[in-house]
């Protein structure tokens, strides 16, 4: 009897260590497969039609910044509602990478037109982003029509000021998979370009064909390259998503419904990158 009390606990022990094990192993996989995508915008009209478009919304505050996680169309995602600016966009990547350890972040939103090519509804993906406040004019006793500038980078590991524009890239394969969404837009065209962040809205002719001979700026806005800075130091992967709201160039004046077809675009994105990630852990 004894002996079988003790071979029963043995199994026990024995089992329960298996169980362990199974759970070890299981556990990343579970944790990777629930990680979400985080979807950035600044204002309401870049975020109540994706927050309305989750299933089972659950919202906190950190900081004062909202997020509204959920499920789309069964992909996790989280809906990070920036407010306005570089300052805005920094801190709340930064709060949501933490928080909820995202497998991308897409920011996306409106945006003013600088190539001609583009029209309102047009979108842009960022191929590239940069600060397009980062410059230094030339020394002039008078005059400033906002031209006579140098863009600069700062180089972090010699501590100098090099003359060059600071251009972040997008991440390889969220790009590509949001070129290959871009196939099913109907409200206009989507190229790939380059987005100037800054907290300025900028409405003279000279300055923004400036921006686009110099830079090759296809659009500005407000958060992009500060969202990409912070993800470039997690090293999670990031992409910009811009809707043209407004161009100078066509006098086509802002029109804020134009942020319902970016956040349709981007919540695409998400979903197909996520599915593209779980292809790939399956080894599809």
């Amino acid at each position: 009897m004894r002996k079988r009390t003790i071979g029963l606990l043995r199994l026990m022990r024995l089992r329960g260590l298996l169980l362990f094990v199974l759970l070890w192993w299981l556990l990343p996989l579970t944790v990777e497969a629930s990680r979400p995508v985080l979807i950035e915008g600044a204002m309401s009209v870049e975020t109540e039609w994706m927050i309305e478009a989750l299933a089972h919304p659950r919202e906190e505050r950190i900081g004062g910044w909202r997020f509204v996680s959920g499920d789309y169309q069964g992909t996790p995602v989280v809906v990070a509602v920036t407010s306005v600016g570089m300052s805005n966009a920094a801190a709340v990547t930064a709060l949501g990478i933490e928080r909820f350890h995202p497998v991308a972040v897409i920011n996306q939103g409106t945006a003013g037109g600088h190539n001609p090519v583009l029209h309102v509804r047009d979108i842009v993906v960022g191929a590239r982003s940069f600060d397009a406040s980062a410059w230094i004019s030339h020394q002039e006793a008078s005059g400033a029509d906002g031209r006579h500038v140098v863009f600069y980078r700062y180089d972090e590991a010699m501590g100098t000021v090099t003359g060059e524009a600071h251009y972040i890239p997008a991440d390889a394969t969220l790009l590509a998979v949001a070129m290959e969404c871009a196939k099913g837009y109907r409200n206009g065209r989507v190229i790939q370009g380059t987005m100037a962040t800054s907290n300025s809205w900028n409405r003279q002719m000279a300055r923004i064909q400036f921006l686009y001979e110099q830079t090759g700026s296809s659009c500005e806005e407000m958060e992009t390259f500060a969202a990409a800075v912070v993800c470039q130091r997690f090293g999670v992967p990031f992409v910009g998503i811009r809707v043209i709201s407004n161009t100078e160039l066509y006098n086509e004046t802002f029109q804020p419904e134009t942020g319902l077809f970016c956040q349709q675009f981007a919540l695409t994105v998400a979903k197909a990158y996520a599915e593209k990630r779980k292809l790939a852990e399956e080894g599809v």
